[in-house]
C-alpha cells in the first residue's frame, strides 16, 4: 500500500484527501510554479498562523504515537482524513496565496512545451515582470532614423526629428502639424530632449512620481506613452520599465491577447476614475496594445484603444 492509497484507513485515497478543500481545483489547474517571494510567502504564513490560532490547534504532550512528529518534548498528532480543519485550514492557505498576488506567465526566452509541463511559467508580481521586461528591452538594437514610424490598426504616423507630425490613410501623407511633446513629470520632451533624458530607473521613477501638473496624464500612462510611441532607446526603455515597476498600484493581470489575437503579457494601472493597460510582448517588449477606461464620472465605460501593429525607424515616409 503506498502513500496515496491507504484507503481502508482514512476511508479515501490520501491524494484524494490532500485535494478536498476549496480551491483545490484551480490550484491544481495552475500546474507547477515557482516559490513564492519572500514578502508575499510572509503574508501567506501570517494568514495560516491566524488561522491556526483562531482554530485553536495545539500540540499535545506526551508520548508520540503511530506517525507523531516529536517537537520540543511533545508531539504534534497528525490530522487522519478528510477532517473540516484541514480543508478550512488549507482553504484559507489558498485563498491567502492568491490574495499576495500571484500570478503566471511565460517567463522571455522560454517557448510552451509540447509535453504538458511548464517550465516556462513562473508565479509573479508585476515588479518582477517588469524588472525581466527591462532586461528584454536592454538586449534589443539601437537603430537611427529620420522618423518615427508607428503602424497602427488606424493609420500610419511618423514624426520628424523637428516634432512635425504626419500622417498617411490609403496611401497619401497628410501633414497634422507639430505633435506634442513626451510628458514625463514636470518635464516635457522632444526628439532631441528624449536623447537627453536620464535612463536611471530611480531618476525617472522621481520624475514619474512628481506631483501632476495641470492637465497632466497620470505616470503610468507617461511611462506607457514614452515606451509605444516615441523613439526612446534601448536603455531608455529599459529603466522607464523598471521605473514602471515601481509605480504603487500595478498589477500583473497575466497572459492576454490584444484585439488583433497577438498573445502578450498585461499590466494594469488602477486610478480612482480609471484603468490603464498595456500589453507586452514578452519576447522583445515592445508594446502591443494600450487601453484607457473610464471607470467613474461622466465618461465611465468610455474606452481608448491603440493598438501597435509595429514601430521603428525610417528615413521616409510612405
Amino acid at each position: 500500500m503506498t502513500m496515496y492509497d491507504n484507503t481502508e484507513e482514512i476511508g479515501m485515497n490520501e491524494r484524494s484527501a490532500l485535494l478536498d478543500f476549496p480551491g483545490a481545483d484551480e490550484l491544481a489547474a495552475a500546474g507547477l510554479v515557482e516559490p513564492l517571494s519572500e514578502p508575499a510567502l510572509a503574508r501567506v504564513l501570517a494568514e495560516v498562523e491566524a488561522a491556526v490560532a483562531t482554530e485553536g490547534i495545539t500540540a499535545a504532550t506526551g508520548s508520540t504515537g503511530r506517525g507523531g512528529l516529536k517537537a520540543g518534548g511533545g508531539t504534534v498528532t497528525p490530522i487522519r482524513g478528510p477532517s473540516r480543519r484541514r480543508r478550512v485550514l488549507i482553504g484559507m492557505l489558498t485563498t491567502a496565496a492568491v490574495a499576495a498576488g500571484v500570478v503566471t506567465y511565460t517567463h522571455p526566452g522560454t517557448t510552451p512545451s509540447s509535453t504538458g509541463t511548464h517550465s516556462g511559467v513562473r508565479a509573479d508580481t508585476a515588479t518582477v515582470f517588469l524588472d525581466d521586461i527591462s532586461t528584454v528591452a536592454a538586449t534589443q538594437s539601437a537603430a537611427t532614423g529620420k522618423y518615427w514610424k508607428s503602424h497602427t490598426t488606424v493609420a500610419d504616423t511618423y514624426i520628424s526629428q523637428s516634432m512635425q507630425y504626419y500622417v498617411v490613410t490609403n496611401g497619401k501623407a497628410a501633414t497634422k502639424g507639430k505633435r506634442p511633446d513626451w510628458q514625463i513629470g514636470p518635464k516635457d520632451l522632444d526628439w532631441k530632449g528624449l536623447e537627453q533624458l536620464t535612463t536611471d530607473p530611480a531618476q525617472l521613477l522621481a520624475l514619474l512620481q512628481t506631483p501632476p501638473r495641470p492637465k497632466s496624464i497620470s505616470p503610468f500612462d507617461q511611462a506607457a506613452t514614452l515606451l509605444s510611441d516615441s523613439p526612446a532607446s534601448p536603455k531608455l526603455r529599459a529603466g522607464l520599465f523598471k521605473a514602471m515597476a515601481g509605480l504603487k498600484a500595478v498589477k500583473l493581470v497575466g497572459q492576454v491577447k490584444d484585439s488583433t489575437g497577438r498573445a502578450g503579457t498585461a499590466v494594469e494601472f488602477a486610478e480612482a476614475k480609471s484603468v490603464g493597460r498595456v500589453i507586452v510582448d514578452p519576447k522583445t517588449s515592445a508594446i502591443l496594445e494600450y487601453t484607457f477606461t473610464w471607470t467613474a464620472g461622466p465618461s465611465k465605460g468610455k474606452v481608448t484603444l491603440h493598438t501597435v501593429l509595429s514601430s521603428g525607424f525610417t528615413d521616409k515616409i510612405g
